[in-house]
């Protein structure tokens, strides 16, 4: 992602994010101009720009601010199971599951709502490192801390982790059942992978 600058006050910024998600949520992300931003947030167009930057960083501060949601998500779950890593990550793989598909950032992120693909789907494609990268190293190292039983070193985690949030993905664009179904049958490829 390119630096954007910080120029407004502190706040600005995070308010900005937070009206651009429900202005996406209620018009989708074709709905979203800088204009209606600046209006919502009562700020200047040009405070908007210096602030997001283009309306493709905007895509991907929102998607980044998604996963950041995610990630913090497996972390609570995953301390209700403490030395039960098949149990903890099988969890956590519901939880955001059951998240992600309630989540219409997801949904347009995944091309499930008009006007979404052109903008966020590369996000998960072309450039995955900005949001499968982010969450894959931040996630192996969470499970690496909850789980030191498991006999997979920092690098098998990654790998084990890439795995499992490229299920979960397959599972959100192609759904083939609930969230707790779909836990079901990757409790298996878990078990596995981690040695269980």
């Amino acid at each position: 992602m390119n630096a954007v600058t910080h120029s407004g006050p502190v706040g600005t910024r995070e308010r900005l994010l937070a009206a651009a998600a429900e202005l996406t949520r209620v018009d989708g992300w074709a709905g979203v101009t800088m204009g209606k931003l600046a209006a919502e947030v009562g700020v200047s167009r040009q405070t908007v720009y210096n602030e997001l930057g283009s309306k493709s960083e905007l895509a991907e501060m929102l998607i980044l601010r998604e996963t950041d949601r995610f990630v913090a998500q497996v972390g609570e779950v995953i301390a209700a199971y403490p030395g039960r890593a098949v149990d903890g990550v099988t969890a956590a793989f519901r939880e955001i599951l059951e998240s992600a598909r309630g989540n219409p950032l997801a949904a347009i992120a995944l091309g499930g709502a008009q006007g979404g693909r052109d903008d966020f789907l590369p996000l998960l494609t072309s450039r995955p490192e900005a949001v499968l990268g982010r969450a894959v190293e931040t996630v192996a190292a969470l499970f690496s801390r909850a789980y030191p039983e498991v006999p997979l070193t920092a690098s098998e985690w990654t790998v084990a982790v890439e795995a499992f949030v490229r299920l979960l993905l397959s599972h959100l664009v192609q759904p083939s059942g609930s969230a707790e179904h779909a836990s079901g049958q990757t409790r298996w490829v878990i078990g596995r992978m981690l040695g269980a």
